[in-house]
């Protein structure tokens, strides 16, 4: 599928409002630059090539040592589209469609490349376009079909405004990756994606809310309870950390939201888990996958998953409520069935075991904690 695809990495601009040079800056132990390839090279894309103008000599090395083509546009100062007309210029005749991706959007999730290239193949369409709840992002991928129209064009308005009057080969698809739409034009921008890089392998509570409603499908109901959870479990997490606890509480936050992602399946837990690590999230994957059944750990602090897993017994659609109110109708409902009735037992005495731990903790009984809580009804 990727044999005749191409990537065009832009890397010309003069970061000016940056103040430092976007494609060595660095993200974790490697620089924008080494992403963003990296990003094609493990999605099997044939051909790479990265357009280099304003400081390309301190590029060249890098790109060397990545094995990745640099084309040099002498006309960079003209801005964004004389770069892809200059990649295209120097593209192979055998590609049918590329990427075109700047060098200052480095994080684009690797799910996010092989949907657009499906999208493409079943749809036929020329130009695939992500989209993050609406809102059109990189990279899109283009048929080479297009390529004598953009080296044609005179860049007035952008490739954006060439390509308008094709809009009935344009397919827009929502991606549940954030990234497609966070670049780094300034400072703040930059320290931000620092900040998704540290905390890469969890979604960020907007692609959360994405996955629920465009990957999972899931309703209204559903997802206010995981809200209500998320709120659960972030003030527990913070009174245990406050107590000499260490709860990854990012984590903690995304697998709340994400808990009952499967809730209209059979085995939810292990369904949600087992697809939320195909996304790339085995953290997330590992706590969903425990919260409905749980054994505590012997140990003084709660962990993220025994957190989760209490969280999710205080609330009853979205309101807060106590572990006696949300068992006693599964109690009930079950007395005359003896296996059912023992495992919402054995879920409701891990539950209580938790609560407990948290009270020795912390001194502070459970209810003080959620009390005062609003119900995401409320907020809505």
């Amino acid at each position: 599928m990727t044999e005749a695809t191409a990537a065009i990495i832009l890397s010309a601009g003069f970061s000016r409002r940056m103040g430092g040079f976007k494609p060595l800056l660095p993200l974790g132990d490697k620089t924008a630059l080494e992403r963003t390839v990296g990003l094609f090279q493990r999605a099997g894309v044939a051909h790479l090539q990265v357009v280099t103008g304003h400081r390309a000599e301190e590029l060249q090395p890098l790109l060397q040592q990545l094995q990745v083509q640099e084309t040099f546009n002498q006309k960079y100062q003209e801005g964004m589209f004389s770069s892809v007309q200059c990649a295209l210029q120097a593209m192979p005749d055998h590609i049918d469609a590329f990427f075109l991706q700047p060098v200052d959007m480095p994080l684009v999730r690797d799910h996010t490349l092989p949907q657009l290239l499906r999208a493409r193949q079943r749809s036929g369409r020329g130009i695939i376009h992500p989209l993050f709840f609406g809102k059109r992002g990189h990279p899109p991928l283009i048929s080479t079909r297009y390529r004598e129209t953009i080296l044609n064009g005179d860049g007035n308005g952008g490739l954006k405004t060439l390509l308008l009057p094709y809009a009935e080969d344009i397919l827009e698809l929502e991606v549940a990756d954030e990234h497609t739409v966070l670049d780094m034009d300034t400072p703040a921008d930059y320290n931000y994606l620092c900040h998704r890089w540290r905390n890469y392998q969890l979604p960020s509570p907007r692609e959360c809310e994405h996955l629920m409603i465009h990957k999972f499908s899931c309703t209204k109901r559903i997802i206010d309870h995981c809200q209500q959870v998320a709120q659960v479990a972030d003030r527990l997490a913070e009174t245990v950390n406050e107590s000499g606890g260490n709860v990854d509480c990012e984590l903690l936050h995304a697998a709340a939201l994400l808990h009952d992602c499967r809730r209209s399946q059979p085995h939810h837990a292990a369904v949600g888990a087992v697809e939320l690590c195909r996304l790339g999230f085995p953290r997330i994957a590992e706590l969903v996958q425990q919260h409905m059944d749980l054994e505590p750990q012997q140990t003084v602090h709660p962990t993220a998953a025994e957190i989760l897993y209490l969280a999710d017994k205080l609330v009853a659609e979205n309101r807060c409520v106590s572990l006696e109110e949300r068992f006693a109708p599964k109690l009930k409902c079950f007395a005359d069935q003896p296996g059912p009735l023992a495992a919402t037992r054995q879920r409701l005495a891990a539950a209580q075991k938790i609560q407990h731990k948290i009270y020795q903790l912390t001194g502070n009984p459970i209810e003080q904690l959620i009390n005062p809580l609003p119900s995401t009804a409320a907020k809505g």
